[in-house]
């Protein structure tokens, strides 16, 4: 009988380690590297232009406006001014490649935080973000298209 537990605990640890194992494996090949040879500047300046946003989600949907996005700051930066269809909000937004990152912030006392992802050739952006001016998170799905 004690043969038998050590026999599963053997195994128990197998199966562990085995775990352990697949679960660092797939979070290595999950993770996406930047790409060290990329051209922040010339990346950024695909974003850059007045886009029309149709929002399909939201406690205002359907909802149709332009945004006006420039240059930030820092090189992978972007400024989205007019998002939420609020003409003051200026939403800084990170880009890498075709994604598109919201930090947490507040603008014209507006919170906003998402993410997003442009297709292969620039002509719409996907944009998932939630706005919460203070009566309750609003959560959006847009679409943008210069």
């Amino acid at each position: 009988m004690k043969l038998t537990q050590q026999k599963r605990s053997q195994k128990n640890k197998w199966f562990r380690l085995l775990g352990l194992f697949s679960f660092l494996l797939l979070s290595l090949v999950a993770c996406e590297q930047d790409d060290p040879f990329e051209d922040h500047i010339a990346n950024r300046g695909r974003y850059l232009g007045v886009w029309q946003v149709t929002e399909n989600t939201g406690i205002n949907h359907p909802q149709f406006y332009s945004v006006n996005i420039s240059a930030g700051t820092q090189d992978d930066e972007i400024v989205i001014a007019g998002l939420y269809n609020e003409p003051n909000t200026r939403v800084a937004a990170l880009v890498s490649g075709n994604s598109i990152t919201i930090p947490n912030q507040t603008t014209d006392g507006i919170f906003f935080s998402g993410d997003g992802s442009a297709n292969s050739d620039f002509s719409q952006i996907l944009l998932s973000f939630t706005a919460d001016d203070g009566s309750g998170p609003d959560v959006v799905e847009a679409v943008m298209v210069p």
